[in-house]
């Protein structure tokens, strides 16, 4: 995978934390005990997956688009049509890159893949947008 070029001093990559987040377009009726199921395996990462620190599912907050935002973004309906159809976040922050690795093939994560399956609209070419930061 190509990283994108760093202009700025950081730390060491095993030392810095990463926030690892999934937007995900989930079907317009979704089964709540489904998602209460994907919310609760989430939420237990902190105590499943070692250097997770913060883990959660939840709705996307989409706000009401201001008149500053309309003149800056044009013909949009709102905020909600910039958001692609993606309707719930992942979003966790692990304490180290390494951390964040592990996390790929931990068991944990491979549970939810039911939930994902039941819950999204397509696939997760279609249905999921994954991206991580480093904190500096």
């Amino acid at each position: 995978m190509a990283r994108l070029p760093n202009t700025q001093q950081v730390r060491e990559p095993q030392t810095m934390r990463v926030v690892h987040m999934g937007l995900w377009r989930v079907k317009d009726d979704p089964d709540p005990a489904i998602i209460r199921r994907a919310q609760e395996k989430v939420a237990n990462f902190t105590e499943t997956v070692p250097g997770c620190i913060e883990a959660v599912v939840a709705p996307l907050y989409v706000p009401e688009m201001g008149e500053a935002d309309r003149e800056t973004f044009g013909n949009l309906a709102g905020f909600e049509e910039m958001a692609r159809g993606y309707n719930y976040i992942l979003y966790m922050i692990f304490e180290s890159e390494i951390a964040r690795d592990e996390y790929e093939d931990h068991p944990a994560h491979m549970a939810l893949q039911d939930e994902c399956l039941a819950l999204w609209v397509g696939d997760a070419s279609e249905s999921a947008l994954v991206f991580d930061l480093r904190l500096p």
